[in-house]
């Protein structure tokens, strides 16, 4: 398939035009060679992911976060990010991002999450921020219940998660966001939500959403967001057919661990 055929079917699915303004969508590296067979899907680029590029011989890395979020002044190979650059041109492999983009498309991250979560009637929050979703508990669930569920569906460690409220409380409306979306906590409070799932909470925030009454669960950056991967797959290869071998990343990206 010729790269700016598949550019377009992404940007079809999810357009790098509704990305949020500080945000870096579509190719980060766009290489020199014209047709790809192998795309290899993952949530970011890393050593170890470009490491699987060439083994699996990928032509064009699919990533969730940008590899390239602010301006760059030099590419030195003795930083991170220019190690990348580097090693990516040499061996002419391309990369394009799809974030923010991805985040609020119907269909994305945070109604994919819902899905999974297996909450009922999941809609955006009235709000309107085009990350958030909201869904219903069948019969309500206690938090304790739901952090089991959640460290569960998304094959997370249960010490990994943080949770604010009693492990009693009885849950009835969840409401959630991929990633660090911790801003939207007042949106979720406002919005009727006993629980709200995302990563990368702080003290305050957790102390904040205490006192307003509301559980909040912290399934982390990474965990709140690996199944990019899983979505993306499947979303491209109903779009692209047999025209092209698109292949999921095995490289495990979480830095945290016990």
């Amino acid at each position: 398939m010729k790269k700016r055929d598949f550019a377009e079917i992404i940007e079809k699915l999810c357009p790098s035009e509704t990305a949020e303004s500080w945000d870096n969508c579509g190719f980060q590296i766009n290489g020199t060679g014209s047709e790809i067979s192998t795309v290899l899907v993952a949530l970011e680029v890393t050593e170890a992911v470009i490491d699987e590029a060439e083994r699996k011989g990928a032509q064009l890395i699919l990533t969730h976060h940008p590899m390239l979020f602010h301006g760059i002044k030099r590419i030195d190979s003795e930083e991170i990010v220019g190690k990348y650059i580097f090693r990516l041109v040499q061996r002419d492999i391309s990369v394009y991002s799809c974030h923010t983009s991805f985040d609020k498309l119907q269909g994305g991250n945070n109604d994919y999450l819902g899905l999974l979560f297996g909450f009922e009637n999941v809609r955006p929050f009235v709000q309107n921020n085009g990350f958030c979703r909201k869904g219903d508990i069948s019969g309500g669930i206690t938090l304790g219940e739901l952090s089991e569920r959640v460290s569960d569906v998304l094959e997370t460690d249960r010490r990994l998660l943080r949770c604010v409220g009693s492990p009693d409380r009885v849950l009835y409306t969840a409401g959630w966001c991929s990633g660090a979306g911790s801003e939207f906590i007042p949106d979720a409070a406002r919005e009727g939500c006993d629980v709200y799932i995302t990563g990368d909470l702080k003290y305050h925030q957790a102390q904040e959403a205490k006192e307003m009454g509301m559980c909040l669960i912290d399934a982390g950056h990474y965990g709140s967001e690996k199944n990019f991967v899983q979505n993306m797959v499947g979303l491209l290869r109903k779009n692209c057919g047999d025209r092209l071998s698109i292949l999921e990343s095995d490289s495990d990206l979480n830095p945290f661990f016990l």
